[in-house]
């Protein structure tokens, strides 16, 4: 063998087709990922997407009238596809209740939800609520810095 390998080793490990290693990386990066997120190291894998609202509203505002109309999670390839990575921090209480609303919309929807879904969710549904958004931001004490 030329290729820097030892004879007899067998086949090259690393000859795999990018197929299986991109297919490996979806099921270690796009799984439903529990609340255990690492926020605190930097890397956050469940990011709220920040991208294409629009597309995601057409789809949740069409009625599935034609067949060829998919729900979003099933016309995507993998959770992240379509969104951007979006860093943010939380306090560790604010962790647990997002820990506590995963688990309670899987059992209200009796499925797995991937972390990503969710915060997104999250999201849309706290801007759709400016008004009680506002209040929790006046809590914080940003009542001190209205005019």
């Amino acid at each position: 063998m030329t290729d820097g390998m030892k004879s007899g080793a067998g086949s090259d490990p690393f000859a795999d087709d990018s197929n299986s290693d991109e297919q490996a990386s979806d099921v270690n990066n796009d799984g439903p990922q529990e609340s255990d997120s690492s926020t605190n190291s930097g890397a956050d894998t469940g990011s709220p997407p920040d991208s294409e609202p629009s597309r995601a509203e057409a789809s949740a505002s069409e009625s599935p009238s034609n067949s060829d109309d998919l729900p979003y999670i099933f016309e995507r390839d993998g959770v992240k596809d379509n969104r951007t990575m979006v860093q943010y921090f939380l306090r560790e209480e604010t962790e647990d209740i997002e820990a506590d609303a995963k688990r309670a919309v899987e059992q209200e929807l009796n499925t797995d939800v991937y972390l990503t879904d969710l915060r997104e969710a999250l999201v849309r549904i706290g801007a759709a609520h400016i008004d009680e958004v506002a209040d929790e931001l006046r809590e914080w004490g940003y009542r001190y810095k209205e005019e």
